[in-house]
């Protein structure tokens, strides 16, 4: 019985060693099966790897033709102005960009690159719809054109080639790969504040024939006087109550302006930063509201005099680097002042809304109703406009000088000047009477021209919700505006190509 009971306990072990056996053999035969496929799969393994090689040097390479056409594009794109001096600046822009020893573009990771010209072109819209000229083209006829397109593809260097290292196993075709890359770059909103107001004239170069003598006739652009301030919510060339219009700032007419573009929420930042998202304003047609609601946004307009009473934000919109308010009675190089701020109201005039500068050809008598003089520009004589042609020059028409018996011709007999600055006042620098700085620290230095109102000029009457801008007009905030009135001194016209803008890439 005991040897019995010791084989049924001597059964499961030999059991038991029958199963090790089984897996054993088991295992030997899945290692052998493995390793076949190990041998099969091998090659196609390696041969994704030497392609995952050869591609990351491929998209390093585009990585870095990338980044080189947006480097210059942006760069390039930033001189635009609209002449050849600005075409000039760009392309040193952009070969200032890849010369840059420590900072500049390279491909294949530490190789320098040469810059050529052939690779930039230069066109009026961002879509190229009406064609991209060469450096050339561009200089021989720079108006209007604001966007850059770089195509390094158009490099004579072979910047782009990568030579495969694996890919040639496959087949010879695949000996090396061209990588390229475009970029076109432009101004994404304009300097133009979305404040309209009425041209008192359709004529841009009117003759303004003042007293005794044809040397001191006087150039107009669109009924406007260099040097003159003006009321710009008390204007109108058509009617005797004053007008003044809301300007769509996103989109132009017929291209998906909405009503709710003058919503206070969208509409006030570009009150705040004095621009507007939009390729061109002249001779565009704009989508407007009347009136302007100056009561709602003059606190606003003031940030630039660093007050921040509304809700611009101090970081997009900060104050002008000088801030420096001319109100009519402290004009130091008036010897008689004013008693308005600007030129006062025409009271005569039954069918427009205009001032006594605008009275001629015999000049309004009394000197102290032209408001505050020559701030931000001085007055151009006629022949400096015939003698130097319907485009401004660069620095600008030869003014009138600041003498009294000048002034007394072009304001009235009794107006006089004396003391009158290098320029005019509101261009003067630090430490000078015509100066000052922003009050908080926070918000110095400031920015130049910040109080330079760019505002559309339309063609009046406005029917429906729809206008012409004729032209963009620059009048400087001599003082902070009022909840009715927004005091300005007219200092010529501009265009877009000359005003600045925040650039970015569209492509």
């Amino acid at each position: 019985m005991k040897e019995r009971i010791r084989r049924l306990d001597q059964k499961p072990l030999f059991l038991t060693g029958s199963t090790f056996s089984c897996s054993a053999y088991r295992i030997k035969r899945e290692t052998g099966a493995i390793a076949i496929m190990t041998v099969v799969l091998l090659p196609v393994i390696f041969g994704f790897f030497m392609l995952a090689l050869d591609l990351s040097r491929v998209y390093n390479r585009k990585a870095e033709m990338q980044t080189f056409a947006d480097a210059v594009a942006l760069a390039a794109a930033k001189k635009l102005d609209g002449t050849s001096a600005g075409i000039t600046a760009a392309l040193d822009a952009a070969q200032a960009v890849v010369a840059d020893q420590e900072n500049g573009p390279k491909y294949a990771y530490v190789q320098r690159m040469v810059w050529e010209n052939a690779a930039i072109k230069f066109g009026a819209s961002r879509d190229g719809s009406g064609g991209w000229k060469t450096d050339g083209e561009a200089t021989n006829s720079p108006a209007g054109l604001m966007f850059v397109r770089v195509d390094t593809s158009l490099l004579t260097r072979p910047y782009g080639k990568v030579d495969m290292f694996f890919a040639p196993i496959v087949s010879s075709s695949f000996g090396s790969v061209e990588i390229s890359h475009v970029t076109i770059a432009g101004k994404s909103r304009l300097g133009v504040t979305p404040l309209a107001i009425c041209a008192m004239s359709t004529d841009p170069h009117g003759r303004r024939q003042n007293s005794n003598g044809t040397q001191y006739d006087e150039l107009l652009e669109y009924g406007f006087r260099r040097g003159v301030g003006y009321d710009l919510m008390k204007l109108n060339p058509n009617g005797s109550t004053p007008t003044s219009f809301q300007v769509d700032p996103i989109a132009l007419a017929g291209s998906g302006s909405t009503p709710t573009n003058f919503d206070a929420a969208i509409y006030k930042p570009y009150i705040c930063t004095g621009t507007m998202a939009v390729p061109k304003v002249t001779g565009a047609t704009v989508h407007v509201q009347s009136l302007f609601p100056v009561n709602t946004y003059y606190t606003d307009l003031n940030s630039r005099f660093d007050p921040y009473t509304g809700t611009c934000d101090i970081n997009t919109s900060p104050p002008d680097s000088n801030v420096k308010q001319y109100p009519f009675a402290g004009v130091s190089w008036m010897s008689l002042k004013a008693t308005a701020q600007v030129a006062i109201q025409d009271v005569l005039a039954t069918t427009k809304v205009q001032t006594v500068a605008e009275i001629w050809p015999v000049n309004h008598s009394s000197a102290v109703d032209y408001g505050a003089l020559w701030t931000f520009a001085r007055a151009v004589p006629w022949t400096s406009f015939e003698n130097q042609g319907p485009t401004e020059p660069p620095g600008g028409y030869t003014p009138f000088d600041a003498t009294s018996s000048i002034w007394s011709k072009l304001y009235g007999s009794s107006s006089a000047v004396s003391g009158y600055p290098s320029s005019p006042p509101y261009f003067m620098t630090s430490g000078s009477s015509y100066f000052q700085t922003p009050t908080t620290t926070a918000r110095k230095p400031g920015t130049m021209y910040r109080r330079i109102l760019n505002i559309p000029l339309l063609s009046c009457p406005v029917t429906g919700s729809t206008a012409t801008a004729l032209a963009i007009g620059k009048f400087l905030m001599t003082i902070q505006a009022s909840s009715t009135a927004v005091y300005a001194e007219f200092g010529g016209i501009t265009t877009e190509d000359q005003l600045g803008g925040p650039v970015e890439i569209y492509q």
